[in-house]
């Protein structure tokens, strides 16, 4: 498969709840000559979305074009960043979700379910509900290691924000290209993001046949459907 116009669109990656960027690795690997850049977030507990997005644009550089892949967490972050930069061409959601994604967020209380999800940073739930029972061993180690990593008042200021979170109208709104990779097995994000699509024509989804953490479990599955899906797009602009 070609890809003789994808360093030209530079890929930005943001992470997940995590915010560390730290679990990017395996697709990082599957990705070859492409010009990638990944986002770290700060552990600041009083930063908001805006301020995400603010801190991910500092990451498009030079970059004359680029390609924005939010993961989890970071799908309503990147739909602000296309605001704060037109070369934003398209964005990719991966398991990600522009309303509160699941129900505990509204029943439970934020730092109750802070402390469950370090409680449940076990690897056998890990693989239950994030990456799956077949994941390499290496992948739960780092995932159980981000997750104790992540300091309290942060985990619980990002919970916060998803509590009260609808991003709709923005996705409704978007100017860009948008591909929704779902998860089949997700077991943390409920629903589909197709019923806030309004322009059809700029939204695609395809399901992967994997966990939450798609990126991580099915690495080179998520790169081959953003190849084609932005290649299509690039067809298009000839």
């Amino acid at each position: 498969m070609a890809h003789a116009r994808m360093p030209l669109l530079r890929w930005i990656l943001l992470p997940g709840l995590d915010g560390s960027g730290r679990l990017f690795d395996r697709f990082l690997a599957e990705l070859d000559d492409i010009d990638a850049v990944v986002v770290r977030y700060p552990d600041d507990p009083a930063a908001d979305l805006d301020a995400y997005a603010k801190h991910a644009a500092t990451a498009v550089g030079d970059a004359p074009r680029c390609l924005v892949i939010a993961e989890s967490f970071s799908g309503p972050v990147a739909l602000r960043l296309q605001h704060l930069d037109a070369r934003v061409e398209a964005i990719v959601l991966v398991a990600s979700f522009v309303r509160r994604p699941h129900p505990l967020l509204c029943f439970l209380p934020v730092s109750m379910i802070a402390a469950l999800a370090r409680l449940a940073a076990f690897q056998p739930l890990l693989r239950i509900f994030c990456l799956g029972r077949d994941a390499p061993e290496e992948s739960v180690v780092a995932l159980r290691s981000v997750v104790r990593a992540l300091p309290a008042t942060v985990l619980s200021s990002r919970l916060a924000l998803l509590r009260s979170l609808d991003e709709s109208a923005a996705l409704r709104s978007t100017r860009v290209r948008v591909l929704y990779l779902r998860a089949r097995h997700d077991r943390l994000v409920r629903g589909s993001l197709s019923i806030d699509v309004s322009n059809a024509t700029l939204f695609r989804e395809v399901v992967i046949d994997g966990p939450h953490f798609l990126l991580q479990a099915r690495p080179s599955a998520c790169r081959e459907a953003i190849v084609d899906w932005a290649e299509q797009g690039e067809n298009g602009r000839e």
